[in-house]
């Protein structure tokens, strides 16, 4: 045994760590307090550990190099195995930290951009993660500044816009600047920071108020002109386009091809005869939220378009209309007048159309007519309905019409459905003796089973209001899944009253106590369930025998009991 004045160390005893002294999370130091809680099991650690150091000292002053019972071999001492995430290469830790921001490349969500704050969160975990997530690049890639707080400090946002553009290196920058009536000369420092990496902006998202983007915050970034070379995605509220005038800073974009526009002034570009400057011929997707007339234009002005999301109300004026040979994917958004749009374009290339109304119901004879004219009974692949009413009260729909809608697209392979009124569709039930009856969205499987529609529908989505019945849709998915007849393809997934996969901790899975459903509904969920068992991919509440609580308290827990129709 080495000397007692040896320079070397050597630890006296191993005294095994207790939680209570521990580093508080964030590197937070106790609070200052006259006491201290210690757990008696620690406590008696603690004392034990301080007797046998007192035990060894006492033997070193009476036996000198004869006391080395307690003396411990730190060559030989077994060492506690790190955390087990300490012991991930740091390459793997940067990859998931990138998978919590939103990619750049989600055209999808155009406008998605993340915060400061989800990329600090995981710096403070301890040493490691800070230095694999400041070695990231792309979590520093996207800045987001609020133009319109005057309690922000101009230094400080200049400082964060300086350090967050030097650790993404030459990655492209998405940039998302709300100036909603902000005076922007005290902020000219940060956007001067901006400006002078402007050559890597990817992604530009300009929110003002309902009003749009005034002259002067345009004016503000005409320093860019020239230099946007990289810019692939751009959001602008615009205002009074005639206050634009000739700015032109955004009309020479070679990689452009998103936009989000919005223009909720009066009057309309189409009564002003302008519309922003930008390079039309080359966008592949818009989404825009306006007038009817001023959407239908842009369609017309963007012959290479794919993608087109339109937010609209009003009225088209005139006998106009739009053939757009290459569009694939339509999203409309109507507020009143729900087939005004649809009765006046022809698109040859559609394959996916989503229709969302929220006070005019659905237009199916309109958009039958549309299919027909187009030549796309066969070649639309997907469909989604989805039907609110912001007043009270419902407004029928005669099952028969939607049915009809339905034939003109036997080529049809997805359909979505969501419609959480109890009593807006209604059936000819002149079998049961009743002239007319009133039900929810659960009616259009009864329809759709009845008259052998939809021949290559693979996937199927259904989201209704509490209470809805689930039989004749456990009724269609038994006939297109275990007996497809004729020509009619087997289907492939099922989703009921499905709102997304769940993200709780497994801890908040829960058995949920038998449901207060009638023998229909009960046998009904049973049919899914066992589909489900035979390969059948079937998600949603009411299928599953063990459920979220989390999930049930975000979006209420549904009831199952069978359809009641009411005479009317």
């Amino acid at each position: 045994m080495e000397s007692f004045d040896s320079s070397a160390s050597r630890p006296l005893v191993y005294i095994p760590s207790i939680p209570i002294f521990d580093p508080l999370e964030f590197d937070r130091s106790l609070p200052s307090s006259q006491y201290t809680l210690i757990k008696t099991h620690d406590l008696r650690i603690m004392y034990k550990e301080i007797g046998r150091v007192q035990a060894y000292l006492h033997n070193l002053i009476r036996h000198g190099d004869a006391a080395p019972s307690l003396v411990v071999d730190d060559s030989k001492q077994a060492k506690p195995a790190g955390a087990a995430v300490e012991r991930i290469p740091p390459e793997i830790i940067s990859m998931i930290f990138q998978q919590l921001v939103p990619p750049h490349t989600d055209d999808k969500h155009p406008d998605e951009t993340h915060h400061l704050a989800e990329i600090l969160l995981p710096g403070q975990i301890c040493k490691s993660w800070r230095e694999v997530a400041i070695a990231t690049p792309t979590l520093w890639s996207s800045l987001c500044f609020n133009f319109n707080n005057p309690k922000n400090i101009v230094e400080k946002m200049v400082d964060i816009a300086t350090t967050c553009i030097a650790r993404a290196k030459s990655r492209p920058l998405s940039i998302y600047l709300r100036m909603r009536g902000a005076e922007l000369v005290r902020y000219r420092p940060i956007i001067a920071v901006l400006l002078a990496h402007s050559h890597h902006w990817e992604n530009l998202f300009m929110i003002e108020s309902s009003m749009g983007l005034r002259r002067i915050a345009h004016e503000e970034l005409q320093g860019a002109k020239g230099r946007l070379s990289m810019l692939r995605r751009l959001k602008v509220d615009y205002g009074n386009i005639e206050e634009w005038g000739s700015l032109d800073t955004f009309l020479t974009l070679p990689k452009l091809r998103i936009v989000d526009l919005r223009n909720s002034t009066v009057p309309g570009w189409h009564e002003t005869g302008q519309f922003p400057l930008l390079p039309w011929r080359q966008l592949q997707q818009i989404a825009f939220t306006g007038r009817v007339q001023d959407a239908l234009e842009l369609l017309r002005m963007s012959p290479s378009l794919q993608v087109f999301k339109a937010s609209t109300w009003g009225r088209s004026e005139g006998p106009y209309h739009v053939h757009h040979a290459f569009l694939r994917e339509l999203t409309l958004r109507i507020a009143r007048f729900a087939g005004d749009f649809i009765e006046k374009v022809t698109l040859p290339a559609l394959v996916s159309l989503s229709y969302e109304s929220r006070g005019d119901g659905f237009p199916a004879r309109a958009i039958s007519s549309f299919v027909e004219r187009s030549g796309i009974s066969q070649s639309l692949q997907t469909l989604s309905l989805e039907l609110t009413h912001d007043e009270p009260g419902d407004i029928s729909m005669d099952i028969s019409h939607i049915a009809g809608c339905f034939k003109s697209m036997p080529g049809l392979s997805q359909l979505f459905l969501h419609d959480e009124s109890k009593r807006r569709y209604t059936v000819d039930d002149s079998r049961y003796g009743h002239d007319l009856c009133t039900g929810d969205i659960g009616s259009i499987c009864e329809a759709i089973l009845g008259d052998s529609m939809l021949p290559k529908l693979k996937q199927l989505s259904i989201k209704g209001p509490s209470g809805m019945s689930y039989v004749h849709l456990a009724l269609l998915v038994g006939s297109r899944w275990r007996h497809p007849l004729g020509d009619f393809v087997r289907i492939e997934s099922v989703a009921v009253n499905y709102s997304g996969s769940c993200t709780h901790a497994k801890s908040s899975m829960t058995q949920i106590p038998a449901h207060t459903e009638s023998r229909e509904s009960g046998w009904a969920l049973a049919l899914l369930r066992q589909y489900r068992s035979e390969g059948l991919r079937v998600v949603g509440p009411p299928v599953d025998e063990d459920e979220c609580i989390e999930c049930i308290e975000e979006h209420g827990h549904h009831t199952f009991q069978t359809r009641v129709f009411y005479r009317r």
